[in-house]
């Protein structure tokens, strides 16, 4: 999907899931994904053409 607003939302949706947990080891994995999904929507950004 080639879409950065969906992989921002997903993002946030692994954020506020990470603050709602109570297992450590849980938030820091959710924390990660919602990183990744930031640098996938990153990525999309900047291969989008300028304009």
């Amino acid at each position: 999907m080639e879409d950065a607003a969906f992989w921002r939302e997903q993002g946030a949706r692994f954020r506020e899931r990470a603050e709602s947990v109570t297992d450590e080891a849980l938030a820091a994995e959710l924390l990660e994904l919602a990183a990744i999904c930031e640098e996938v929507a990153e990525e999309i950004e900047d291969r989008a053409p300028a304009g």
